[in-house]
């Protein structure tokens, strides 16, 4: 019992050691999990502020989207962080707008998407981990839909 249970022990201590290298060997994708965490919380909580903020029912619709969509994809990226021994990164608040206008929330929402879709594509392509290229890939169509969407509420 004593042997089976060092057995197990060593085997967690390698494998934690093992994905705990995964920042070292990988910088890259470390570096894009921190930036795509980031950004993901500041949709998230402009997104929020849009919710409680807004009589648009077309930018409820757009926000309240983005909010579950975030969500998600933050949940996928924090299981994979875990899964390979990431650093989770500290996330500063995210900033809020001194007033809120559905305007200036579709521009910054309209950058965001920009900005997420460079990061996302930069990643599906010339990312090191395959876990983590396949989750940018999946959330490339997810962006760009936003995006589309987003762009509609600015003509409208």
């Amino acid at each position: 019992m004593l042997a089976k249970m060092a057995f197990v022990m060593t085997l967690f201590y390698l494998g934690a050691t093992t994905l705990g290298r995964a920042a070292d060997q990988f910088p890259a994708d470390t570096d894009f999990v921190r930036k795509a965490e980031r950004s993901g919380n500041q949709e998230i909580a402009d997104s929020r502020d849009a919710l409680t903020m807004s009589k648009d029912p077309a930018i409820l619709a757009v926000a309240k989207q983005i909010l579950d969509d975030g969500n998600v994809a933050s949940r996928h990226l924090a299981t994979l962080s875990v899964e390979k021994g990431w650093p989770t990164p500290t996330l500063d608040p995210p900033t809020t707008m001194s007033s809120y206008s559905d305007q200036r929330y579709v521009v910054q929402q309209i950058q965001a998407q920009q900005d997420a879709l460079t990061l996302y594509g930069q990643e599906a392509v010339n990312g090191a981990d395959t876990d983590l290229q396949a989750f940018a890939r999946d959330q490339v169509p997810v962006l760009r839909r936003r995006l589309v969407s987003l762009r509609l509420l600015r003509t409208s």
